[in-house]
């Protein structure tokens, strides 16, 4: 009974209910787009700043961390790489070898960090091949590098010129190969633009005296949310012992640090956004109960017990709330699916700030389904607690006073 003397309620007086609709829906939908592209530009941050250095998580020998150096390689076992490949939750893994060298053309020299890469696995993970300015990706049989622009530039490199590079093997050996120059890549981050040589992996295995040897395995996730899951997987295969696991948090704690940082900032911000949604909604609620004095008067006159409108209130404030934020669900949805696949691009200034951090100068929203059902139960519970506003003058209302209202 009460649920249909609700309905009928409602609708008595549609402008009034479609108003307080309204401005529960416009309030889901800013909450879900503010949520998601604060949510979405961190997430992006940190996917484009850790494929390019640690991965996810990284696989290494144990002491390789503290000591980065090539004598603490590993070879990797097939019950790794089978978890590596049947876990769903990896999007992708690359093996790497990672280690120094001297790079000489002509008679300019510049130390390089060279990077030993298995060509698919590493573009999947990392989009490489894109950031290609000139020239052509690396194939796995190719015996030729791929050299950052701003390194290309200092030591004056054109597409197939012959890199020469001089450095220490493994265990001591000498490294010492030349190879010519098959593409030119554009990295965001200065400090890697400047210094980053990429070479097949078995051909960095060759120059290094390495055989089937890895410094690192990166793995990325599909969500950042499974990083501790399947770190726990990692540490529990038989060799486990023999290298650590270590996920993005511990190997990059500035990173960390500055996305808490900024994240209980913007928590801040949406706060202050509730608090505005919450004044917003309270006027709609005040509008309909000083609208519906005369009415509760006539009610309370005929006999109406006081409990009972207030149930039947709520009940309506819960419907009209109810159909708002899945109204507002509906409508924020498609419009984040579109900035998803054509996110807001930056350029100038900000384009170039971004870059310094390694980040694409983009904004792409985070679709993840908790972002709508925690904006939505959030508003939801809001309206509920400001139900309490109707229930209260319900409760003090005076029959004469409400009939001449």
């Amino acid at each position: 009974m009460y649920l249909q003397l609700a309905w009928r309620n409602i609708w008595r007086n549609r402008r009034r209910s479609l108003i307080t609709m309204a401005s529960v829906m416009f309030a889901v939908i800013l909450a879900i787009i503010m949520k998601s592209m604060i949510t979405g530009v961190w997430g992006k941050m940190i996917q484009d700043v850790v494929s390019f250095s640690s991965g996810y998580i990284q696989i290494h020998k144990t002491g390789y961390w503290a000591e980065q150096s090539i004598d603490n390689a590993f070879a990797t076992d097939s019950a790794l790489i089978h978890t590596l490949n049947s876990n769903k939750a990896i999007t992708s893994w690359s093996p790497r070898l990672e280690s120094f060298s001297l790079a000489s053309v002509g008679e300019k020299t510049k130390g390089v960090f060279i990077n030993g890469i298995d060509p698919d696995k590493e573009n999947t993970g990392t989009k490489l091949a894109s950031k290609i300015v000139a020239g052509n990706y690396l194939q796995p049989t190719d015996r030729s590098v791929m050299v950052a622009e701003g390194l290309a530039q200092h030591l004056k490199l054109k597409l197939y010129d012959t890199l020469i590079l001089l450095g220490q093997g493994y265990h001591g050996n000498m490294a010492a190969a030349q190879f010519p120059v098959k593409a030119i890549v554009h990295l965001g981050v200065v400090e890697l633009n400047q210094s980053m040589v990429w070479m097949p992996l078995q051909a960095c295995q060759n120059y290094f005296t390495a055989d089937r040897m890895l410094t690192s395995v990166s793995v990325m996730l599909k969500n950042n949310n499974d990083m501790d899951e399947v770190k726990t997987q990692l540490l529990a295969l038989p060799l486990a012992a023999t290298y650590e696991v270590m996920n993005w948090k511990e190997m990059l704690p500035e990173l960390d640090q500055m996305v808490e940082g900024d994240s209980a900032a913007h928590f801040l911000v949406i706060y202050v956004l509730y608090f505005v949604i919450s004044f917003g909604i309270f006027g709609t609620l005040l509008m309909m109960m000083n609208e519906r004095m005369h009415e509760f008067g006539i009610l309370l006159a005929i006999g109406m017990k006081k409990h009972i409108m207030c149930v039947v209130t709520v009940v309506e404030i819960i419907i009209l709330s109810m159909i708002g934020v899945i109204a507002g669900t509906v409508v924020a949805l498609p419009i984040l699916l579109y900035f998803h696949q054509n996110p807001i691009t930056f350029t100038g200034e900000l384009a170039k700030v971004y870059e310094g951090f390694g980040m694409e100068a983009v904004l792409p929203p985070a679709l993840q389904p908790e972002i709508f059902l925690s904006q939505a139960y959030t508003v939801f519970v809001l309206v509920l607690l400001l139900s309490f506003y109707p229930i209260y003058k319900i409760m003090r209302l005076k029959i004469i006073q409400a009939l001449n209202s």
